[in-house]
């Protein structure tokens, strides 16, 4: 066993060095909950012991300050921020210094360890195609030369190939927000003095995906979608109306994942427009309260139409009113959701309504 595996027994629960417990120490609990608070905020602790001299335990946490140092980066054409927390050591050397084992897997010699050496534009893909000269200009590494960041993040070490290393700046960090998840590797942005944005890199993202502890998936910085021409588009095809963007956004992507087809308007007088200059929609999920043309005027409108009035209408509204409910009945409406909603129960009144199932009691019509 290694130093680091043996220090790790320290952060077992129940382990104790006590022989016997007390009511102060002994019970073998503490720094087991040390540790589960620092992972829990995405954070690590290690430990260095030497006999006679002391203990030192060392606690890395994410960035939580709007301002820090980072080493600035060029690879495949766009700058990229290392945190200073997670950089060990910047190298400029010769590409013979990259050895390649019998595997395949290129490593490093560094301090007397052997590194696994990735390429950044292999973990991050981006969809920039031009030249660096007209982004950036400046020298660029002689041939031979390869630029290499040493990563951090608790006991692991990577050395990470970019294509040259600007220097270290201290930036200004600004979370990435809004109802699309950030991409795998990436933990923030800042922008320059001379407008252009820069990208932060999340050093514990881009270690675990060289480790092969995280798949790199669609969310991936910059990733590539190749479009084609589908050969017959089978799935539903799902109208979402509303005036925020943000519930727009969410409810997209919600329903992009179960497999459906997504189209937007902004509200009821946008849905018409485009629902009139034919549309090919399966499904109307509609807000209540929106500019120009409200949803139950949109219901209305619907409903009158011969070419339109098959349509299932499903109200998401905030309004859970009895009232609103038995008149988005009373229109035609086949169901009324309240937010906030449940995506399960969304996607499962989707599939009912698709299948000619009404969801919401409608009045019955009064007898003579």
């Amino acid at each position: 066993m290694s130093r680091q595996e043996v220090y790790a027994f320290l952060f077992q629960s129940g382990f104790s060095t006590k022989d016997q417990a007390d009511a102060l120490a002994g019970r073998g609990v503490g720094m087991d909950v040390v540790r589960k608070n620092l992972e829990d905020i995405r954070g690590t602790i290690n430990i260095d012991s030497t006999v006679g001299k002391g203990t030192t335990f060392t606690i890395r946490l994410p960035l939580t300050l709007s301002i820090t140092k980072a080493l600035c980066c060029i690879d495949n054409h766009c700058r990229i921020a290392f945190p200073i927390d997670g950089v060990e050591d910047m190298l400029d050397m010769p590409q013979e210094r990259i050895q390649t084992l019998e595997d395949g897997q290129c490593v490093l010699s560094w301090h007397d360890r052997l590194l696994p050496v990735r390429k950044l534009g292999d973990l991050l893909h981006y969809s920039r195609n031009i030249s660096r000269s007209n982004v950036y200009g400046g020298s660029t590494q002689d041939d031979g030369m390869v630029s290499i960041v040493v990563l951090r993040s608790g006991d692991d070490l990577v050395a990470m190939e970019v294509d040259q290393v600007i220097g270290e700046q201290e930036i200004v960090i600004k979370q990435l927000s809004g109802p699309v998840p950030k991409p795998v590797g990436v933990a923030g942005v800042t922008v320059q003095g001379d407008g252009r944005a820069m990208v932060i890199a999340d050093v514990l993202e881009i270690i675990d995906l060289s480790l092969g502890r995280m798949d790199r998936d669609w969310r991936g910085f910059g990733h590539t979608i190749e479009i084609t021409e589908p050969e017959e588009a089978s799935e539903p095809l799902v109208l979402i109306v509303d005036d925020s963007i943000t519930v727009r956004e969410l409810l997209s992507m919600t329903f992009t994942r179960a497999g459906y087809r997504v189209e937007q308007a902004r509200d009821g007088q946008d849905a018409w427009e485009k629902l009139r200059s034919g549309l090919p929609c399966d499904l109307i999920f509609c807000d209540i309260e929106m500019p120009r043309m409200d949803g139950l005027e949109l219901l209305s409108r619907i409903q009158k139409d011969p070419k339109l009035n098959h349509l299932p209408i499903a109200m998401l509204t905030s309004r859970g009113a009895d009232r609103h409910r038995k008149m988005a009945a009373q229109l035609g409406a086949r169901g009324y959701f309240t937010k906030p909603y449940l995506e399960e129960q969304l996607l499962d009144a989707a599939a009912r309504l698709l299948k000619g199932e009404i969801l919401v009691q409608q009045e019955p019509t009064p007898t003579p």
